[in-house]
């Protein structure tokens, strides 16, 4: 029956607790031209108990920080010593959690930079030597794979820089592209036209589903809403695709919907607020009636109006605002 519990683990990290000790180990496995960098004047111990993404809760052993270089203002590196008496597998992954984790609490702190962290581990199982791989790339299938691959700069497509003419070389992906380089133009109809004219349009989405059709129409009078241009947009997508003319109406319709409901909401919200100061005023139950009523038709009148002008069908107008035939008249 052992004495302690966890008695490596105790010894381990009560031994690393004490500042000599962890000065003298750090000395013994740091190469010697980063060991001679470290201002041992600022070797701070850090408690870390650590949340990684998955919020699963990591007991560090040991965490020091140091700053390097002697450099005011420079984020400290830190050393993430490690125990182990095992060797459990994919051991250099769960220490890269480790490290981004630490690298993830720095940002937080409000550093604009990533600190150092250095992971050092002391092994005394009863497997010799350890037997698990300290490199994280032997965890993939393939090592070189993903050596070539992995933890590189990302793969960034800047559309804001890249050409039109290298864009429409990209197959069906081409649509997608030019309408995400092209919603923070000013003429988007224009913008749209011209796939229409280059025969994007018809390529990409006579080759993909009717949902990515209705998604890709809805983008479009989303993004031109704004410009009041919707009208010239639906036109453009009419003429690309005269056969599609239902699937159009009816994503247009859904966008229309949904908007006309934040619209009655708002609406509703002012006639709210609307009758609230009217009651305050006048003290009478019916001022507050009167207000809510008011507000409420003014709400749909104005969304009705907005979507008339932008030539949306009076029918589907009327059937989201529960207007008469005789408001919409009036409007029109």
């Amino acid at each position: 029956m052992a004495l302690l519990h966890q008695p490596h683990d105790r010894l381990f990290k009560d031994s690393l607790k004490e500042k000599p000790v962890a000065v003298d180990f750090l000395r013994s496995h740091l190469p010697p031209q980063i060991f001679k960098r470290l201002d041992l004047n600022t070797l701070q111990l850090t408690d870390k108990s650590l949340l990684t993404p998955d919020l699963v809760e990591i007991h560090s052993d040991v965490v020091y920080r140091c700053q390097i270089d002697g450099k005011a203002g420079y984020i400290p590196i830190l050393f993430l010593l490690e125990h182990f008496s095992t060797a459990p597998q994919h051991v250099a992954f769960r220490l890269l959690q480790y490290v981004v984790t630490l690298m993830n609490d720095a940002l937080k702190a409000g550093n604009q930079k990533l600190p150092l962290v250095l992971p050092l581990c002391i092994y005394h199982g009863e497997q010799s030597p350890f037997p698990q791989s300290t490199d994280i790339y032997d965890d993939f299938d393939d090592p070189d794979l993903a050596r070539a691959l992995v933890f590189k700069p990302f793969n960034l497509i800047d559309l804001t820089t890249l050409p039109e003419s290298v864009i429409r070389q990209h197959g069906v992906a081409s649509l997608m592209e030019m309408l995400l380089k092209y919603t923070r133009e000013r003429d988007f109809a224009r913008a749209v036209s011209q796939l229409k004219e280059g025969e994007t349009l018809s390529f990409t989405l006579t080759q993909t589903t009717e949902p990515y059709l209705q998604t890709v129409v809805k983008y479009a009078l989303s993004s031109a809403w704004s410009e009041h241009q919707t009208d010239k947009v639906l036109e453009v997508f009419y003429e690309a695709l005269p056969d599609k003319r239902e699937t159009i109406m009816s994503a247009a319709q859904q966008l229309v919907e949904s908007g006309i409901q934040q619209g009655i909401q708002q609406g509703l919200q002012q006639g709210m607020q609307a009758s609230q100061a009217e009651v305050w005023q006048s003290g009478k139950l019916e001022g507050k009636l009167e207000g809510k009523l008011e507000g409420k038709l003014e709400g749909k009148l104005e969304t009705a109006k907005n979507l008339l002008a932008a030539r949306i069908d009076a029918a589907v107008v009327k059937m989201a605002t529960g207007l008469s035939d005789d408001d919409l008249a009036e409007l029109e």
